[in-house]
């Protein structure tokens, strides 16, 4: 699967598991089918095909790394058009593109361990979005920031469990990158004010 492929199924990926319960991901091709029915389709005929060791916290990862990437995503954009802080915005930019990058690469992962997940933005992160949605001004700014620093925390706690048992391979390397991501933007949290 080239490049293009890959960033055009992560893209569906967000955008599905945004709109429903359940998206999945893999790598298959999806040219010719609707966003939603191409990553459905997608998973479904991979789901057989995993080579880990143990898929189970394999998949629990790639679910926790792709809702926590949409999560960031989502209220993010969420954040250009609301926050009252320029400084919340610089963050929020920052937000959006480094997870976009980083969907990309568990992507790249999830295809090169040969591996497929059930992605769905749990009901807590999608209430959280939802409540920011009817907030504005600093009410907006506060909660924005409150949302990014516990979700950051829990991303980090979950990534850590994860490495703890994780066997050698692309998951791993991912999660091992995504630490010091995670880290960064704790610290550029604490710089907002």
């Amino acid at each position: 699967m080239n490049r293009y492929l890959v960033a055009a199924a992560v893209g569906t990926l967000a955008l599905s598991a945004c709109k429903q319960e359940g998206t999945s991901i893999s790598n298959n091709q999806t040219q010719g089918m609707t966003d939603e029915a191409a990553v459905e389709n997608s998973a479904a005929a991979a789901s057989n095909r995993s080579t880990s060791a143990n898929p189970s916290a394999d998949q629990t990862y790639v679910n926790n790394a792709a809702a926590s990437d949409i999560f960031e995503i989502e209220s993010s954009k969420l954040a250009l058009e609301k926050a009252t802080l320029p400084s919340i915005k610089t963050y929020a930019q920052m937000m959006i593109d480094e997870h976009t990058k980083s969907s990309n690469e568990l992507m790249a992962a999830v295809v090169q361990g040969k591996l497929t997940g059930r992605i769905a933005m749990p009901a807590e992160q999608a209430a959280k979005l939802e409540a920011l949605k009817g907030l504005s001004g600093a009410a907006f700014d506060r909660q924005y920031l409150a949302d990014q620093c516990a979700g950051h925390q829990d991303t980090l706690a979950k990534v850590n469990a994860y490495l703890a048992s994780a066997p050698a391979g692309p998951l791993k390397d991912h999660a091992a990158k995504v630490t010091g991501v995670v880290q960064k933007h704790l610290n550029s949290l604490e710089k907002i004010k």
